[in-house]
C-alpha cells in the first residue's frame, strides 16, 4: 500500500490521490493496524470498504469503523466509509471525485470487481 502511494504521489504530483481501499483478513489488519493508519493518513481522501473477510470471524477492533476512528484521530485524513459498498459507492463517487483526481483502488475481496467496472 505504502509503495503504491509513494508511486502515485511521485508520478502525479499536482493531483489530489483518492484510494478506495479494502483491508484483507481481520488478522492481517489487527497484525498491521498502527502500519495501515500510518500509511493511509498520507492520502487526500480516503475511501474505506469493510474488511474482506476471507473466511475469518470479526475481530473486535480490527474492522474498518476501527481503523476509520484512528485515521480520524490522527487527524490527516477524513475518512468515508463505504458500506454497503454496491448502492453506496457510486453516489460516493460523485460526491467525492473532482476534476483531475487520481483515484487509487487497493485491496482485497470485491474491491478488484468494483475497479473493472469503473
Amino acid at each position: 500500500v505504502e509503495a503504491t502511494i509513494k508511486a502515485a504521489r511521485q508520478s502525479n504530483p499536482d493531483r489530489r490521490l483518492v484510494m478506495l481501499f479494502q483491508p484483507h483478513r481481520f488478522t492481517r489488519t489487527r497484525d498491521c493496524f498502527d502500519d495501515f493508519v500510518d500509511v493511509l493518513s498520507t492520502v487526500d481522501q480516503l475511501l474505506l470498504l469493510e474488511v474482506y473477510p476471507a473466511g475469518e470471524k470479526p475481530i473486535v477492533g480490527a474492522d474498518s469503523r476501527s481503523l476509520a476512528r484512528s485515521l480520524r484521530l490522527r487527524g490527516q485524513v477524513e475518512p468515508i466509509l463505504v458500506d454497503p459498498v454496491e448502492s453506496q459507492l457510486p453516489v460516493v463517487l460523485q460526491n467525492v471525485l473532482l476534476a483531475n483526481d487520481l483515484l487509487l483502488t487497493q485491496g482485497a475481496g470485491n474491491v478488484g470487481a468494483i475497479s473493472l467496472e469503473l
